[in-house]
């Protein structure tokens, strides 16, 4: 409940809503409350004698409810003898259109009010979500299915406004309604009222047994939720795959399985959450029953000075406290339901940034000196260390290659040098400033990457290339520059809408060498000192990797980088090859320095085996 509290505390940014919602809520149980008891004028008028006595009540006191409905009737019996019962009759039905007019504009009032409450509060939670989810390490998206953290940010998300941030409109609705209903009512008859008050803890309990279980039911079903759509995602991105391997049955027997024990946990929440309405509006009637006896069986014997009109305006008054108590207990339903998603949702904003600025980092405005890395450890999980003491330099305007066989670390070494990772153990120094103790946004502003995975974005060819400027910073012309560079701007021209072209989801709408140009040119545009290339061109095809690898040389022209590469033009070229297996560094030296050792670059050169 700690966490609905901050949730609720969110609409505290809404005050004006609040109170005019408030404000409204009142008036609309206030005037409700008065076309409801416009019955027992009705009653009067329908069954009054024009020429019966009309006698002046007399006064006991000003709470003295008895009186005051004396007073009225001897008021409206009066008017009757006066004008006469038909007069008083389109009057009586006038002042009940007008009452209802009245009270259905507040209440539309009060309900737009709390609209901007509902979707604002949603709209910051949705904020709140996305702006964690990109302050967290890489690391968390290795250990969390990508369709979980999807159907969290919105099927938990939409689960909280329904049923906690739509409960926030009975709050401040049904018990001003049940207030005033009360007090009327014992206002009308103290002791009829005492004795129905003893059927609500009853009632009370009855349907707390039935929440009980709602909550773990709704997690199991959130959960199971969160599968289904990873399973979809999965299949979606890897369609072609499950196409070539004639996979699609046994995708389906996966789903399926998911699908119908899905099924069966909301089957079994629904049936508990449908059966808190009939139950309550159950209990509900029965208290009305028992009324109907004790109080017709107190005026029959004459124990009470309530009349019939009256008796019948208490218990249309009491039918009143039925919704908005119904309504609570609904929206205690609903609560118990979205507690399980706000727990889904929570375990996303409660996770561990462990990638974080220290308290005074320091500022990094440049590359100066090297790169070093001292005796640094490494693993993604406690049982098995990826690198085992590596230590290393690199020197401004050095090209570093790491070769080695696959699983060996490189990869790793590199997502290191960025910080995507934090070390075990050891120091990464940039200019002799430890990179856990510098400016996150610092250090990656020095760095330009391109991946074996070119990943773009459903966005134009301009704002893929300019990814990462800041607001009204983009310059075409450099945009254009750094297309040309990197060997993009021929096959840009022939899009459509040239620099305007939206490249598709992923940039499906390219191809492997054409989204992998574009990557080149986001580096280029950036203009980094330091550049780290990961396998940039292993998924090519001859006439792109030909086309990239022109780009990329370009790219390095006084440039510090870090390459993993396959090609042995590349590796040749650098000013110093670092073999990576097993964790640890193997050999390092220039081409010509490790051919002469004869060990494993040797072996790999002889087997053209770079990945």
């Amino acid at each position: 409940m700690k966490k609905f509290k901050e949730l609720f505390g969110l609409a505290a940014n809404y005050k004006l809503n609040l109170v005019a919602n408030l404000v409204f809520n009142i008036l609309a149980s206030v005037l409700s409350l008065f076309t409801f008891l416009a019955v027992v004028p009705f009653l009067r008028i329908l069954f009054s004698d024009g020429n019966a006595a009309v006698v002046v009540p007399e006064r006991k006191g000003f709470f003295d409810g008895d009186y005051w409905y004396q007073f009225f009737s001897y008021k409206l019996d009066l008017y009757i003898v006066e004008n006469g019962a038909m007069s008083a009759l389109i009057y009586m039905c006038l002042s009940i259109v007008v009452l209802a007019f009245l009270k259905n504009l507040v209440h539309y009032a009060a309900l737009y009010s709390i609209a901007t409450i509902r979707t604002g509060v949603a709209r910051d939670l949705r904020s709140m979500i996305y702006n964690k989810l990109l302050r967290l390490p890489l690391s968390y998206y290795s250990n969390e299915r990508k369709g979980d953290v999807l159907s969290r940010m919105t099927n938990d998300l939409m689960e909280v406004e329904f049923s906690v941030i739509g409960a926030v409109e009975v709050i401040f609705k049904s018990p001003v309604m049940l207030l005033l209903s009360l007090v009327t009512l014992f206002v009308i008859n103290t002791q009829l009222t005492l004795f129905a008050l003893i059927f609500l803890p009853i009632s009370g309990f009855v349907i707390s047994r039935i929440a009980k279980s709602l909550k773990n039911a709704a997690g199991r079903g959130k959960t199971r939720l969160g599968e289904l759509i990873s399973t979809v995602e999965e299949t979606l991105s890897g369609m072609r795959i499950v196409k070539a391997f004639n996979a699609e049955e046994q995708f389906s027997r996966r789903f399926e399985g998911i699908n119908n024990s899905y099924f069966r946990l909301m089957r079994k929440l629904y049936k508990r959450e449908y059966l808190s309405s009939p139950m309550s509006e159950f209990i509900s009637l029965l208290v009305i029953s028992v009324l109907l006896f004790v109080g017709g069986s107190m005026i029959l014997s004459a124990d009470t000075a309530m009349g019939g009109d009256l008796f019948i305006g208490y218990l249309v008054v009491f039918s009143q406290i039925i919704p908005p108590a119904k309504a609570i207990t609904d929206a205690f339903f609903k609560i118990n339901k979205g507690g399980a998603s706000m727990e889904r949702i929570n375990e996303i904003l409660d996770a561990p940034d462990r990638i974080f600025d220290v308290e005074n980092a320091a500022e990094i405005k440049g590359f100066e000196k090297s790169i070093e890395l001292k005796n640094v450890r490494f693993s993604y999980a406690a049982d098995q260390e990826i690198l085992k003491g590596i230590n290393l330099t690199i020197n401004k305007g050095e090209t570093v290659a790491l070769v080695g066989p696959s699983g060996g670390g490189k990869s790793t070494l590199a997502n290191l040098v960025a910080r995507f990772y934090d070390v075990n153990e050891g120091q990464i120094l940039f200019d002799g400033v430890e990179i856990k103790k510098a400016k996150m946004k610092d250090l990656r502003a020095q760095m330009g990457i391109v991946t074996q995975d070119s990943i773009l974005f459903n966005d134009t060819v301009t704002n893929n290339i300019a990814l990462g400027s800041a607001e009204g910073s983009l310059d075409l012309d450099k945009v254009k520059q750094a297309a040309k560079i990197a060997n993009a701007e021929e096959f840009i021209l022939r899009l459509d809408g040239q620099y305007e072209f939206n490249v598709g989801d992923s940039g499906g709408k390219l191809s492997g060498g054409q989204k992998q140009r574009l990557s080149i040119a986001r580096a280029v545009y950036k203009n980094p000192p330091v550049l780290i290339l990961d396998e940039a061109t292993s998924a090519l095809d001859t006439e792109s990797e030909k086309l990239v690898q022109e780009a990329i040389e370009k790219l390095m022209k006084n440039r510090t980088s870090l390459v993993i590469a396959h090609r042995l033009s590349t590796i040749q070229n650098a000013d110093k090859i670092v073999v990576v297996q097993g964790g640890v560094i193997a050999e390092q030296g220039t081409h010509a320095e490790l051919l002469e050792l004869r060990g494993v670059y040797a072996k790999l050169v002889e087997m053209q085996a770079f990945e």
